[in-house]
C-alpha cells in the first residue's frame, strides 16, 4: 500500500505558494511547522544509534538506525515491532524502495507534543532492543 497526500488537500498548494507571508509564519520560531520539526529533531538527537539529515522543506524525515546496535532483522521488522509495542506507526524504508540500510519515515504533521511523545517512545523502544 502506498501512503500519499489526499488529492483534495493538494488543491491548497497553489494558494500556499501565492500567500508567502502566512507560509513564512509557519516556518519561523513559534510557527506550526517550525515547532513540529523542532520537536521531532530534538527527540531524535537524544537517541544513540539514530541518524538523520534535517529537512528544510519536507513534512517528513527519513532517519537511519545503526543496525549493528539493535536486534532488528530489517526496517519492516523494526516498524512492526514499534507499532505493536508502542502503537506508533512509521513507514519502513523498503516502503519507499530503500533497502541499502535500516531506515524509516516519520511524518511531522502531528502537534509538537504528539511528536515529542512519539520520539520519547522511540527512545524507550530502541533501548529495549539494543544488542
Amino acid at each position: 500500500m502506498r501512503l500519499c497526500g489526499n488529492a483534495l488537500t493538494q488543491l491548497v498548494i497553489p494558494a500556499a505558494l501565492v500567500d508567502s507571508e502566512s507560509t513564512r509564519e509557519m516556518l519561523i520560531p513559534g510557527g506550526r511547522l517550525f515547532e513540529q520539526r523542532k520537536a521531532t529533531c530534538e527527540g531524535l538527537d537524544k537517541i544513540e544509534g539514530v541518524s538523520y539529515v534535517a529537512n528544510k522543506a519536507a513534512f517528513y524525515l527519513f532517519p537511519g538506525i545503526d543496525k549493528d546496535m539493535f536486534d532488528f532483522e530489517s526496517a519492516q521488522d523494526f516498524a512492526m515491532k514499534f507499532l505493536h509495542e508502542y502503537h506508533v506507526l512509521v513507514i519502513p524504508g523498503n516502503g519507499f524502495d530503500w533497502d541499502e540500510d535500516l531506515r524509516f519515515r516519520i511524518v511531522m504533521l502531528p502537534e509538537p507534543d504528539v511528536l515529542s511523545k512519539a520520539m520519547n517512545d522511540l527512545r524507550h523502544f530502541l533501548n529495549h532492543h539494543r544488542v
